[in-house]
């Protein structure tokens, strides 16, 4: 019997997509909520589950035992290599990496090309130990094309200025910048949640049931 495939009926799904990817005769199902879209070329593997107004771009993979939230965005040629979770309101740009064992929570952004890893010496260790990713905190922004190291935490509410190399903890509210990293408290203009505008947008503003905004035109 192939694994079920739950789709909310107000979910748009875009032709040459795949969803339900059956990598093992005992995988499970795939249920994603109401109000999203997943666009042409996407994967989407058993055993994931996602929330409402899930938004995916061109050739994004979604891999199993990954959970999100409601209103993620898994853009253009964005990998999840499954075993991780992502709370509500995560923003994953362009070319974002995510392994396995990774945690996102809520109303996180992350720019395009951002990379995360899961092991510290992959193919060296004496004793490999199981891969872990990072554990990223509520109403962090991590700028692009950044490397988030394997193991850390990065506290609520951080902000990771563009191509940053983050190989330690970070504490919650700390402005972080530089290869090697540094830190420092945030300043007055940055200590403010995200944006719920963006991070819970219901649509982008390519989506097929909008008006073209006048402001998009340049």
């Amino acid at each position: 019997m192939k694994p079920t495939v739950e789709i909310g009926e107000t979910t748009i799904v875009e032709e040459q997509c795949t969803i339900g990817y059956e990598y093992h005769k005992d995988a499970g199902p795939v249920r994603i909520g109401e109000h999203g879209i997943i666009r042409m070329g996407t994967i989407i593997y058993c055993d994931v589950i996602a929330g409402d107004y899930l938004q995916t771009g061109h050739h994004a993979v979604i891999r199993p035992f990954t959970q999100l939230g409601n209103y993620c965005s898994v853009f253009h040629h964005v990998v999840l290599e499954g075993l991780s979770s992502f709370g509500d309101g995560v923003r994953l740009m362009v070319g974002v990496y995510v392994p396995s064992r990774t945690t996102i929570g809520n109303h996180v952004f992350v720019g395009p090309g951002t990379m995360f890893l899961n092991d510290k010496y992959p193919c060296r260790s004496e004793a490999p130990e199981t891969p872990r990713g990072p554990t990223i905190e509520d109403d962090v922004v991590i700028g692009g094309g950044c490397t988030i190291g394997p193991g850390i935490r990065i506290g609520r509410g951080s902000f990771i200025a563009a191509g940053t190399l983050v190989m330690k903890d970070v504490p919650e509210k700390s402005l972080v910048y530089g290869t090697p990293m540094q830190y420092r408290p945030l300043p007055p203009h940055l200590d403010r949640p995200n944006d719920r505008g963006m991070t819970e947008a219901a649509y982008d503003i390519w989506h097929p049931e909008i008006d073209l905004p006048e402001e998009a035109k340049w």
